[in-house]
């Protein structure tokens, strides 16, 4: 079985070999869009480009070092944000502490999202996500100052899961944090739903699918249910950490005016398709899992991340480091300096062994 599987590759192999010359062409056309994109001169702190991903630019922000020239040459992180974030939420506080310790830091908006281009909007599609993941590491290479042996990846929360996908075929990351990681996707929805509920909960999927197929129309809903929750807020009900995130003037559309709590009402098809975990022996790429220790409560009401990280951190493969941040919720990681500081300096002291 072994030979046949080597036969195979090296079939492959030879294949991709014959079309080397349309290959050729096709990099040469990408790589001479990226350098009309790159040749204006960068700066220490944010600089505001773009970059193609699946035939589309995505809006980005790249943060520099305070000591940053040209001539340097930088380790870079590679930012991809919680479920239906823009770039001026979590992924700039993250990209903000990172530069400062000397990373160059990309934060983007994902296809459809933010400032980037994509006629769909706010769909958290995985597999899009992932390629566009995939193309930052692509863009990031392209950058001169850039050391192109210190790439690494930073994932929050959904994106956790995502950069550890990414990370198990792309090994031009040297090493990947999570923060926060929803990485059990099959646990979170097909292991925690008896099948009446998930297939009835996939129908609602389906159906929205089909009615925006039949009429071009796309039906925007409460995904995380926050509007909902503002009822019961209004009648003495205590806050969820994500309602007095996203909700609120704290990281909400009235102080980012880009960002939205709604979702195509067939969003969760392919996120529940994206399972981390079941690759976690296989990623062979040095990992770091950061939690907070109260994400490790069941009351927590967040697809408890904390045993989802826990969970993945004992599958995979070395090395890795698991580090719970005392006294963190979830939420918490996305913004708060006391304990965003602590992930900051955790993942920085991992990355530096790579």
């Amino acid at each position: 079985m072994n030979k046949q599987l080597i036969a195979g590759a090296m079939s492959l192999l030879m294949m991709s070999v014959s079309a080397t010359s349309v290959a050729a062409e096709r990099i040469s056309t990408a790589k001479h869009e990226v350098t009309k994109m790159t040749s204006t001169q960068l700066k220490a702190g944010v600089n505001a480009i773009s970059f193609q991903s699946q035939g589309v630019n995505l809006s980005a922000n790249l943060y520099l070092p305070a000591n940053y020239t040209p001539q340097g040459s930088y380790p870079a992180v590679i930012f991809s944000p919680p479920f239906n974030q823009v770039k001026e939420q979590t992924g700039a506080v993250y990209a903000e502490k990172l530069a400062k310790l000397g990373y160059a830091t990309l934060v983007f908006d994902h296809l459809g999202y933010g400032d980037s281009e994509g006629a769909l909007r706010n769909n958290e599609n995985s597999f899009v996500k992932i390629e566009s993941i995939r193309d930052a590491v692509s863009f990031m290479g392209t950058v001169k100052s850039i050391d192109k042996e210190q790439l690494f990846g930073l994932g929050v929360c959904a994106s956790g899961g995502y950069m550890a996908l990414v990370a198990t075929t792309d090994k031009r990351l040297k090493a990947i944090a999570t923060v926060s990681g929803m990485m059990g996707n099959k646990a979170s929805y097909f292991e925690s739903m008896d099948r009446e509920t998930i297939t009835g909960l996939i129908a609602m999927q389906n159906a929205g699918r089909q009615k925006a197929y039949e009429t071009g129309v796309v039906d925007y809903v409460d995904a995380l249910g926050l509007a909902a929750e503002k009822e019961a807020i209004d009648k003495g009900a205590t806050p969820s950490e994500g309602y007095d995130y996203y909700m609120t003037e704290r990281a909400g559309a009235q102080t980012y005016a880009n960002y939205t709590h709604l979702a195509p009402s067939f969003m969760l098809e392919a996120p529940m398709l994206a399972d981390a975990q079941s690759y976690a022996p296989y990623l062979y790429t040095p990992y770091i899992g950061i939690i907070g220790s109260k994400a490790m409560d069941p009351a927590s009401g967040i697809a408890m991340t904390g045993p989802l990280t826990k969970k993945f951190y004992d599958a995979a493969s070395e090395p890795k480091k698991l580090v719970e941040i005392k006294g963190a919720s979830h939420v918490d990681l996305y913004d708060r300096d006391e304990y965003v500081n602590q992930a900051v300096a955790a993942m920085d002291k991992f990355f530096k062994k790579y």
